[in-house]
């Protein structure tokens, strides 16, 4: 009975730590692309992620850009069962654009997956504007190693 005890607090154990490396690393630099599907003004643009934790919040900012036009915008959002990445762009911080483009507040669900390279997010994301909706895409990110 005592085996099988101290198996029981080792499993936990091995489980709590793993539960805080996938809670940990959706924090810090991720770059990647955004997708739109058709219809969109570019069908790709660069983007990123910067993530933070404040309480039991995750807050930060995302950066869209391509060419010489790009958004920052505030986000805050949380993780699920330290697998998906819920989060809500609230407003747009600063940007430069074209007079007849209007930039997306998105919100998405990044599946969070560990990869032979490294950490991913990765999901389909939806947002409005002041013309309305949006249309869709897809996020892929990796998350960048910092470097000293």
């Amino acid at each position: 009975m005592t085996m099988i005890k101290y198996l029981l607090v080792f499993c936990c154990c091995i489980c709590a730590h793993f539960s805080v490396i996938a809670q940990d690393s959706i924090l810090g630099n991720w770059k990647g692309v955004i997708t739109q599907d058709d219809g969109g003004y570019r069908s790709e643009y660069e983007f990123e992620l910067y993530l933070k934790k404040e309480d039991k919040l995750i807050t930060g900012r995302s950066y869209v850009y391509v060419d010489e036009i790009y958004a920052e915008m505030a986000l805050s959002g949380f993780t699920l069962n330290d697998q998906i990445f819920h989060f809500t762009e609230s407003k747009v911080v600063r940007s430069r654009k074209l007079p007849q483009l209007e930039w997306c507040l998105k919100g998405a669900a990044l599946e969070l997956k560990r990869t032979g390279s490294g950490w991913e997010l990765r999901g389909r994301w939806q947002g409005v504007s002041n013309g309305g909706n949006c249309i869709p895409g897809e996020i892929i990110l990796k998350k960048v190693v910092p470097r000293v």
